[in-house]
């Protein structure tokens, strides 16, 4: 039954959740301005924006037993903590060795928000499960044949990879800067290091291309100026592309086939994303170089996994290479992770199967209601024919529409009877005001403002994520919201 929790709530009820309720546009205010009203009610969300009460309690634990003081920050591995304090440009972090991980300690200073940043971007803090294991006293394990199973159930849309070379790793970024920093392993020795980012990204991938010092990141905003794209890469500099089928929140998709032979002519490694619709709604990896995807989404529908995954075309110049490196780079899953993941894996095909028929009854609704200016679904928009190219037989349209509306935002996303707040592509129907989530700062300026719209957005529109429900009780949920 469609409701809206209350502030703080974790969807669902269980310490390993990655949803937390935001109910209001305030409450949203107050999450991403840090007030003590909000923050004081969050025990867990997001891991990546929100640390959860386990992992903290580890990191305490850890940081008494060393005499630690100052930020602490629990890292899955030694290999990640240089990897990032080298980043970040750090000389005075304590690193310790603890059980499975690592704590790494800092003093307050600037570099503390800046280290927080490249953990968040590469997805590398330890998951609740490993800190509950660690809290419990209780010994890592290797579970094979969870990991395995994982395997086995995604090599079918990854044909193009041998079982074993899919890398399924503990969060959907640390597999898209592992395939980054792979491309740029294998291509930055040839002088090539220019990122061509096409289209609007995920946040955090843009992050990592904007903020390695090692490359130049050039954001080209329209996904259809492939002639732009062209112009760049005779320059000879381009390492790669970085693209999501289709983007998010703009739902559009760029031409794939046409990319790939853009990036043949010019020897650039083209890496894929399709966590808005999932590996099992789009073949991408026949035009990749690298796919990697979130499987936060679809595949762990119940909501409290975080886990991505990456694959290289092994039919592509240099795969041996890419694959190598991408297996020294990824942090893997960890097996209390990978046994859940493993079981609620095995249902993404009814998972998605579902909520593309509800997604599409939705949005057909939603086009013609008096209070919606504009709809978006990867199939309405101008680039549709290129989705519908890459779509598997029977595929729809995954869990999200973007909505953009005729009356003022924050009387319709207060009203709305559902869980709200980031994440998509779970059982339950969920909402968020996706861009004062993901770029707050700019949405809270007007030249901020002028820049999202520039890339064709509405600052103040909302993003539908359909869930398993029954498709009348989501609608009815909306209709009363935006009455």
């Amino acid at each position: 039954m469609l409701h809206c929790p209350p502030l703080g709530s974790v969807v669902p009820s269980s310490p390993h959740a990655t949803v937390v309720s935001l109910p209001t546009l305030a409450d949203i205010e107050g999450y991403e301005r840090k007030e003590d009203r909000v923050w004081k009610t969050i025990s867990a969300g997001y891991p990546r924006f929100v640390r959860n009460r386990l992992v903290q309690e580890a990191a305490q634990q850890a940081a008494q037993k060393y005499k630690r003081t100052g930020e602490l920050f629990p890292v899955v591995s030694l290999k990640s903590a240089r990897a990032l304090l080298k980043w970040a440009g750090i000389l005075n972090a304590q690193v310790d060795q603890e059980a499975d991980w690592v704590l790494i300690s800092l003093p307050a200073g600037p570099a503390v928000e800046k280290l927080a940043k490249l953990i968040q971007h590469t997805g590398t803090l330890i998951s609740s499960r490993q800190a509950e294991a660690y809290l419990k006293g209780l010994p890592c394990q290797e579970n094979a044949s969870a990991s395995k199973k994982i395997k086995s159930f995604c090599a079918p849309y990854l044909a193009e990879a041998k079982a074993e070379n899919i890398l399924i790793s503990l969060s959907g970024m640390n597999a898209a800067y592992a395939a980054m920093t792979a491309v740029n392993q294998i291509q930055n020795p040839k002088g090539k290091n220019i990122w061509i980012q096409l289209g609007w990204l995920y946040v955090d991938s843009a992050k990592i291309l904007e903020k390695n010092r090692s490359t130049e990141h050039i954001f080209i905003k329209n996904i259809q100026e492939l002639d732009r794209v062209e112009q760049i890469l005779k320059e000879g500099r381009v390492a790669g592309i970085f693209a999501e089928a289709p983007n998010n929140p703009q739902l559009e998709t760029p031409d794939i086939p046409k990319l790939r032979q853009l990036c043949d002519r010019y020897d650039a490694k083209l890496v894929l994303d399709p966590s808005a619709v999932s590996i099992a709604t789009l073949n991408l990896l026949p035009y990749a170089d690298i796919v990697c995807s979130s499987l936060t989404k679809y595949a762990a529908s119940e909501g409290d996994v975080m886990a991505g995954i990456l694959a290289v075309n092994e039919n592509r110049p240099e795969a041996v290479q890419l694959i190598k490196e991408a297996k020294n780079i990824i942090e893997p899953l960890h097996p209390l992770d990978a046994e859940v993941l493993a079981q609620q894996i095995t249902r993404l095909n009814e998972v998605v199967k579902k909520i593309n028929v509800s997604a599409h009854i939705i949005a057909q609704r939603l086009s013609k209601h008096p209070a919606i200016a504009f709809v978006r679904t990867a199939e309405v928009v101008a680039t549709k024919s290129n989705y519908q190219k890459l779509k598997r037989p029977g595929a729809g349209i995954g869990s999200l529409i973007t909505i953009e509306l005729k009356k003022e935002m924050r009387g319709v996303y207060d009203k709305l009877q559902c869980v709200k707040g980031p994440s998509f592509g779970l059982e339950f129907t969920l909402i968020s005001p996706y861009l004062w989530l993901a770029h707050f700062d700019e949405v809270m300026s007007e030249p901020g403002r002028e820049e999202i719209r520039s890339a064709g957005l509405d600052p103040d529109l909302l993003r539908i994520s359909i869930g398993l429900e029954p498709v009348e009780e989501i609608w009815d949920m909306l209709e009363k919201a935006l009455k």
